[in-house]
């Protein structure tokens, strides 16, 4: 089964109310073009250092000089969708390795939350908390929540201000990018349905051929 199909299981679950949230969700993206913005193919990667969820600081470079860096933005462990993008990306660790890759997942989420979901989902790769959404404002992906979404989120309890220890109700698109050594966006999947993620095997293709081209 591929992500996208785990990801359409859990759509069909959705209430009418969640479906009409989604729907203004994704309008208010489309007329602000708001994905415009996000960095694209042939883009060069703004360097980040970031802390890890054991609070380790962990610099892009440094990865970098280990080979292609895959960067995956999600919205925090109260979303199912970033549940089952994390553990399906974990399923692939060992593809994404045997291509030369690595993975980093890099949430607004702060404190200890990102720990707990990495220990409760045994994800072997490092997730970082993207402070301020400094990272996630860089590439493009980062843009306030839609009122109607806000208040579907805090009827639930998810008061993320609280959670990403800031004042304001930012969240990042679902995006996944991947870099060459060199820094050098190759892959660029972005998209303002938080129903849509990069498929793990789309990943996976795009570093086998940055592994056959020889790039850097």
């Amino acid at each position: 089964m591929t992500l996208q199909n785990r990801l359409d299981r859990l759509r069909r679950r959705e209430d009418e109310a969640g479906h009409a949230a989604l729907r203004a969700f994704i309008e208010q993206l489309a007329k602000a073009q708001t994905i415009d913005g996000a960095l694209k193919v042939g883009d060069a990667m703004p360097p980040f250092v970031l802390p890890n969820a054991e609070g380790r600081l962990v610099a892009s470079d440094e990865l970098l000089q280990q080979g292609p860096l895959v960067i995956c933005f999600y919205r925090g462990d109260w979303c199912p969708y970033c549940r089952a993008m994390l553990a399906a990306l974990q399923a692939a660790i060992p593809r994404i390795a045997a291509a030369g890759g690595r993975l980093v997942a890099l949430t607004p989420d702060s404190g200890g939350r990102p720990l707990a979901n990495k220990r409760r989902q045994r994800l072997t790769y490092e997730v970082l908390s993207d402070t301020d959404y400094a990272v996630g404002l860089q590439f493009g992906v980062v843009f306030p929540m839609p009122e109607a979404y806000r208040r579907r989120l805090a009827g639930a309890g998810i008061d993320l201000p609280e959670r990403h220890g800031s004042g304001g109700w930012l969240i990042p698109m679902p995006a996944t990018f991947v870099a060459d050594r060199g820094g050098i966006i190759r892959y660029a999947f972005v998209n303002g349905d938080f129903t849509r993620r990069a498929e793990p095997e789309a990943i996976v293709a795009v570093l086998h051929e940055l592994a056959g081209a020889g790039r850097p």
